[in-house]
């Protein structure tokens, strides 16, 4: 009865150690400027930085300073374009509410604004943004 008990126990242990998957994302769908993004994400699932297409017909990159786990939050910066000509650079704060979903706010500035308006000085263009996406597995 104790090498059955000992067995029962074993197979327990190794069926929960190895049973529980761990999920990596694959793509990220939202109202944000990677509208359509393939996820790096790390061997936690973790989300490390995306890459993708925008809205705007352009193509946009994020990394985040701390990988963005589920139920929790990370700052990031991004680079892109508009139309494909139009860089931008911004930043802000994400959070993962769960394994597929995640919210946060933003601030994108388009430097090439500053040169684009006739000389009367630099008019910088600050667009904040408010975005909600899913991570597809």
């Amino acid at each position: 009865m104790r090498k059955l008990l000992g067995l029962v126990f074993v197979i327990a242990l190794f069926g929960t150690a190895f049973g529980q998957e761990v999920k990596q994302p694959k793509f990220s769908v939202g109202f944000d400027m990677p509208t359509y993004a393939w996820v790096t994400a790390n061997e936690n699932g973790d989300v490390l930085s995306v890459l993708g297409v925008n809205a705007g017909l352009g193509i946009s990159y994020r990394s985040y300073f701390q990988p963005l786990a589920p139920q929790s939050g990370s700052a990031y910066w991004e680079a892109g374009t508009i139309l494909l000509l139009d860089p931008y650079i911004g930043g802000g704060y994400d959070y993962r509410m769960s394994d597929s979903i995640y919210a946060g706010l933003g601030l994108d500035i388009f430097p090439v604004h500053a040169f684009m308006w006739g000389g009367y000085g630099l008019y910088l263009t600050f667009i904040p943004n408010l975005h909600v996406g899913f991570y597809l597995f």
